[in-house]
């Protein structure tokens, strides 16, 4: 037998005894994978959990710039080859560094009439795309809408407008110490412009799942106090390796935490199953030591880290 078929034979056979170990989940909770990569959805670990959905990054403008448009062009169809439900997150483009440093003043939100030709001419190129979260980490030092919470709901507004029948997320927020007063800030600038206040947002707890924050303390359990409606856990997953930019909060490499947090991922998603209806992990792929972020479940080899066997035990959630 070669190699490769080997490789899918073993991995369905491990998938096969976990299943008739798992209980059957009687919730709506449902789970994808994210990755910057198109060569995701050929890697035999990635199909063998069976996930039917995935979640991309992309700077808004992205349509109406050659080389990236060409770019996500293969991502997309490598994703819908696969037959993948597709997530897209805007994000700045290319030229915006955030946040503004040494004099810089780039880090500004992007007008409404930019966006709005930008996002036309994403619809144009990629219509099949229903899912759209307008922008990225809302609530971020490293975005332009981090003090500009009425920048998100024009942008939400935009989407609506011009994506008819699409599911639209309001927010996409970080559980950092700002959740809880730019949440606030959010719903006031839906209310106040009399725009249909969302009833899906969008959150990344890392935090929460990382640290291992008891329940009574976890942002998500604050978030979900604040918003109406579900919550999809648009991106979180185990770090095995994250070095902040300020330095103070530094996750060495660590196998065993990695596993540990992709456990709390989903077991505090299952705990609020009523109200949280999925959970994209990201990343797929291991990084190499000079990327400060490294999330991957397989490692930089394309072996599986041991978090990949953690994941194997909520492979019911995928399909």
């Amino acid at each position: 037998m070669k190699p490769r078929r080997m490789l899918a034979a073993a991995v369905a056979g491990l998938l096969l005894a976990v299943a008739l170990l798992a209980p059957a989940s009687s919730s709506a909770l449902v789970a994808g994978v994210g990755d910057q990569s198109p060569y995701l959805f050929a890697n035999d670990y990635f199909r063998a959990i069976g996930s039917e959905r995935t979640r991309v990054i992309v700077a808004y403008d992205v349509a109406l710039r050659k080389d990236q448009k060409a770019d996500l062009g293969v991502w997309m169809d490598a994703a819908e080859a696969a037959d993948q439900e597709i997530v897209v997150a805007f994000n700045p483009p290319s030229t915006m560094s955030c946040p503004n440093l040494n004099g810089s003043k780039s880090c500004r939100p992007v007008s409404s009439a930019s966006f709005t030709k930008a996002f036309k001419a994403f619809r144009k190129a990629w219509p099949r795309v229903r899912i759209i979260q307008p922008w990225n980490e809302v609530n971020n030092l490293t975005q332009p809408t981090a003090h500009r919470p009425d920048a998100v709901v024009t942008y939400y507004d935009i989407v609506r407008r011009n994506c008819r029948g699409c599911t639209v997320l309001g927010a996409d927020i970080q559980d950092l110490p700002n959740m809880v007063t730019y949440t606030r800030a959010l719903l006031d600038n839906f209310r106040r412009r009399r725009i249909a206040t969302p009833r899906l947002w969008g959150m990344h707890n890392y935090t929460d799942t990382n640290r291992f924050v008891k329940d009574a303390n976890s942002s998500v359990r604050k978030f979900l106090k604040i918003v109406p409606g579900k919550v999809w856990l648009t991106e979180t997953g185990g770090l095995y390796r994250f070095q902040p930019q300020n330095a103070r909060q530094t996750f060495r490499p660590d196998l065993k935490r990695q596993a540990r947090a992709m456990d709390a991922v989903f077991k505090q998603a299952i705990k609020y199953r009523s109200r949280i209806d999925r959970v994209y992990l990201y990343h797929w792929f291991g990084a190499y030591s000079n990327n400060r972020w490294d999330s991957g479940v397989l490692d930089v080899t394309g072996a599986p880290r041991p978090v990949y066997n953690t994941l194997l035990k909520y492979t019911r959630y995928f399909g």
